[in-house]
């Protein structure tokens, strides 16, 4: 028996609104509204002059972004680039450049994300030298040590 698709539609998704110091966004998580489990799916709006997320670079995990309505710019390795309806841009998983939006100060940024959810990837903050390590929960910054180093 063939089961049937789970279907969701975006007006119904809940949405979840929230505004951290410069970045404030509201999304809707599509994929878990749809029931997918490897892919995820999000449309967010970020706020007028706001930045989606902490700049950052996923290592083992790929995404694309496509952006719906407004004017911005995407950070990308440090730079700024304008992006405005219809531009789609891709991160490739290991790539290591660091990446955010930030919508223009009189409108709205829409983006529609897509992701994988992989449970093992590894994130870099580099404004803030943090990094997020998935498989062990943890975020946090990282200091050198000897590879032997308390192993004894």
């Amino acid at each position: 028996m063939e089961k049937r698709p789970k279907i969701a539609n975006i007006e119904d998704a809940t949405e979840d609104v929230w505004s951290e110091g410069r970045f404030a966004s509201r999304t809707k998580d599509l994929g878990r509204a749809a029931g997918s489990e490897r892919l995820g799916l999000r449309k967010e709006v970020i706020s007028p002059g706001r930045q989606s997320a902490p700049e950052h670079a996923h290592y083992a995990e790929e995404e694309m972004f496509i952006v719906l309505g407004g004017r911005g710019s995407l950070l990308h390795g440090g730079e700024r680039v304008p992006v405005r309806e219809g531009d789609v841009v891709s991160y490739p998983s290991g790539v290591g450049v660091s990446h955010a939006f930030v919508a223009d100060e009189d409108e709205e940024l829409e983006i529609l994300s897509i992701g994988e959810r992989n449970p093992n990837d590894v994130v870099t903050y580099p404004r803030s030298g943090k990094v997020l390590i998935k498989p062990l929960g943890k975020v946090g910054r990282l200091r050198e040590a000897d590879y032997f180093g308390g192993e004894a």
